[in-house]
Parts: structure tokens; C-alpha cells; sequence
């Protein structure tokens, strides 16, 4: 516990700012989402459309704003492991959305505790494998 404690506290700036990109991002998601499902009532199309507006939106500034002291990247490359990351994160989520789910039966505080998973995961992987901050 104390370890985490004195993680949290060294990186609490880092962590507010990527909370607030991921706000920030899941609003552009729905946004788009919601946008181009009024326009054209293709769900498929409108969920790819917010979800890839929202994943370049957290891109642009965790490499801007976030991690802006990162190690220097070559931008595809940046891109397929960000990719990568968050992918894993989206499969830790879906799972933890399952098993929750599956033991509490409500689908809220499932999806609460997967978003969790998923941002701490992405969070990590963005810091340590991706930017190396």
C-alpha cells in the first residue's frame, strides 16, 4: 500500500491529466457517435466513427500534454503500439465487464469496474511502454 501511495503522489499530476483526456475523449466518442448515428442510423459505422475520434483525441494529448517529456517516436510507430495498448485494455475491460457482471448482475457497476481496468492498463502502458515517461 505504501508504495502505491507514494506512486500515486509522484505521478498525480500525469494521472489527473490523462483522467481529464479520457473525459475529454469518451465525450468526443459519444459526440461522434451519437452525430453520425442521427445522420445515417448505422450503429456499426457511428460506433468505428466515436470510437476512433475518441482514441485519436486521447492520442494527440497524452503524446501533447500528458507525457510531453516522452522519448522521441516515430509517429506510425507510436501509433500501432497505442493502438496495441488500448486494444489489451479494451479485452481486460470486456472481461472484467463479464465476470462482475456475472456475479452482481448489474451492468453499470460492471461497466464502472472494467472502465477502471481498462484506464489504469492504459494509463501504465502509455507511461512505460509507449512514452517510457
Amino acid at each position: 500500500i505504501k508504495v502505491l501511495i507514494r506512486y500515486l503522489k509522484k505521478n498525480k499530476f500525469k494521472i489527473i491529466k490523462f483522467i481529464i483526456v479520457g473525459a475529454s475523449s469518451a465525450a468526443i466518442n459519444f459526440g461522434v457517435y451519437s452525430l453520425i448515428y442521427l445522420l445515417t442510423l448505422k450503429i456499426n459505422i457511428a460506433s468505428f466513427l466515436g470510437y476512433s475520434a475518441g482514441m485519436f483525441n486521447s492520442f494527440l494529448f497524452a503524446r501533447k500534454w500528458v507525457f510531453r517529456n516522452s522519448r522521441k517516436i516515430r509517429l506510425d510507430k507510436a501509433l500501432v503500439i497505442f493502438f496495441l495498448i488500448y486494444f489489451v485494455g479494451g479485452i481486460e475491460m470486456t472481461i472484467v465487464i463479464y465476470f462482475i457482471d456475472s456475479l452482481i448482475k448489474n451492468y453499470q457497476i460492471a461497466w464502472f469496474f472494467g472502465a477502471v481496468v481498462a484506464a489504469c492498463s492504459n494509463y501504465l502502458g502509455s507511461k512505460y511502454i509507449l512514452f517510457k515517461n
